[in-house]
């Protein structure tokens, strides 16, 4: 689940900050309710914006892989619920998982074993909506995350190995995965940039921060930043020939007794 605090503590800087740590400060940031954006509803939101590429300094994409940035938190409906657009399900979405306090639990906060469940159920379902190259995009997208997890985190030894085992698996299925499709090896990893950079921007759209931003991807002729003027985000360079108007399902925890528990945040960028 990502968190979006009602009410935010403004992240104010003269520089721009990394677009990840814009976004985590939000996910600890205590508040007395939230919005609560399920992971395929996120997701289903990075494949719109990739949908409304258009700017000549960015790659057009095909629609298998605008999918499968649609798709690459499908995953998490066993968990968050969420639309069918991201591969939601139907019906009353599940109970929000919350911690020891009763804070509902961020996407950050996810255990293990929960994780690395929802990043294999998603690339198995954008395989199956976007073909091989879909499943490669996502799978590469989440080896990466594995790896840096690697890197960055002590696990416990048994968390460890289901990641080490995870990893193991997908660079076996990819390796069948490329061969049923056309693109060079270059060419995919540029996808998953592509993916990672709708993912990070959608993430950041979704989780209330109203710092300004910049972006690790390399998908342009320079870097990426994003400056807000008012509920306007600027990015620079923009894929985006004229402003778009998007929004997000979202619902409140907890429930409010006199207000709305259900809407669509609005997001404007360009």
């Amino acid at each position: 689940m990502i968190l979006h605090p009602l009410s935010p503590t403004l992240q104010v800087s003269c520089d721009p900050m990394p677009a990840w740590d814009a976004v985590a400060v939000t996910q600890q940031q205590s508040a007395s309710a939230w919005w609560l954006i399920a992971q395929p509803d996120h997701a289903a939101l990075a494949g719109e914006l990739a949908v409304h590429f258009a700017a000549p300094d960015f790659p057009a994409m095909d629609p298998d892989v605008v999918q499968a940035i649609a798709l690459h938190d499908a995953g998490w409906a066993k968990y968050d619920g969420g639309s069918e657009a991201g591969g939601g399900i139907k019906g009353a979405p599940p109970q929000a998982q919350r911690d020891s306090s009763g804070r509902p639990l961020s996407f950050l906060q996810a255990p293990v074993n929960t994780f690395v469940e929802a990043w294999t159920a998603s690339i198995h379902l954008a395989q199956e909506k976007a073909g091989a190259i879909g499943g490669l995009m996502v799978s590469g997208h989440f080896r990466r995350l594995a790896e840096y997890r690697q890197d960055s985190v002590e696990d416990t030894p048994e968390d460890a190995a289901l990641i080490h085992r995870f990893l193991g698996n997908e660079v076996q299925q990819d390796e069948a995965r490329f061969r049923r499709q056309s693109r060079s090896r270059p060419e995919v990893e540029r996808l998953v940039d592509l993916l990672q950079f709708c993912d990070l921007l959608s993430l950041y759209l979704c989780c209330g921060s109203r710092a300004s931003i910049h972006f690790p991807q390399k998908i342009a002729s320079r870097p990426m930043i994003l400056r807000r003027n008012g509920e306007l985000c600027r990015l620079d360079p923009s894929p985006f020939r004229e402003e778009v108007s998007l929004g997000v399902p979202a619902r409140r925890d907890p429930a409010s007794r006199t207000e709305p528990n259900t809407r669509v945040l609005p997001i404007l960028i360009r």
